[in-house]
């Protein structure tokens, strides 16, 4: 299944984020939460928008950061009164006071709710002073063994620290529940699966062959659907979804 993150629309609020989805005829939102905009932590106004568009939320992506084992339980409190059956989270950051949420609290909380994947998104390379990472020992092979699930966002992956793409999906393996699907150039991320340099077609054949049922999200960067102007919004959404019919179908 194809989803919409509310992430590619950030800046609107969610209910014109639900309206332009059913206009652009998608039948899923990827909910990314923040800290932050109060309206992605209301079950109660987003299924409101449910009934209104007839747009479930498949997936909830969780904050990026200053995540704590009581924001994890809220965020799951969230995804059973939405019915979500996927959940993603970031690993910590090296910054980020409390670390054992991401270690220890999520392979607990994917045993209380087995019915629900909990997936651990794969972490940027970045570096310190080229020495130490930012986000601790979140290799892929690592992540993959935290709950079993994980999610690939092709944004963090950097070809340059010598795992490209096709290599961390092979890490990863049938642990990849849900893909977040964008593209690269240079130093400019989320931009249209055909305008970077990432092997997303590529990607998307061997991903058809191994018969993934897990889902997808479109995650770009706002500006490169023009969010400025509504009706070239829907376009490059509609366009977005042609690319991705020729390989699986929505």
């Amino acid at each position: 299944m194809l989803l919409l993150s509310t992430n590619s629309l950030n800046g609107y609020w969610l209910h014109k984020i639900f309206m332009m989805a059913k206009k652009a005829g998608f039948f899923g939102i990827d909910l990314s939460m923040s800290a932050t905009e109060y309206d992605t932590q209301d079950a109660e106004y987003i299924r409101t928008l449910e009934t209104i568009t007839g747009i479930k939320v498949k997936s909830i992506t969780a904050y990026e950061r200053k995540m704590t084992e009581e924001i994890v339980d809220q965020i799951m409190k969230i995804a059973i009164s939405l019915d979500v059956k996927t959940v993603n989270f970031y690993p910590p950051h090296r910054s980020d006071k409390n670390k054992e949420w991401f270690w220890e609290h999520l392979a607990w909380v994917q045993k209380k709710y087995p019915n629900i994947k909990i997936c651990a998104i794969n972490a940027p390379p970045k570096t310190i002073l080229f020495i130490i990472s930012e986000y601790g020992d979140a290799r892929p092979e690592i992540i993959k063994k935290i709950t079993g699930n994980t999610a690939l966002s092709i944004s963090n992956v950097d070809p340059s620290s010598g795992i490209d793409l096709m290599k961390t999906f092979t890490i990863l393996g049938n642990s990849i529940q849900h893909i977040y699907l964008s593209d690269k150039k240079e130093e400019k991320e989320g931009v249209f699966f055909w305008n970077g340099e990432m092997p997303i077609e590529s990607l998307l054949i061997k991903l058809k062959e191994l018969w993934y049922n897990g889902t997808f999200s479109i995650s770009l960067n706002p500006k490169e659907l023009l969010v400025w102007d509504d009706d070239k919004v829907i376009r490059k959404l509609q366009d977005a979804q042609r690319y991705f019919e020729k390989y699986f179908h929505v």
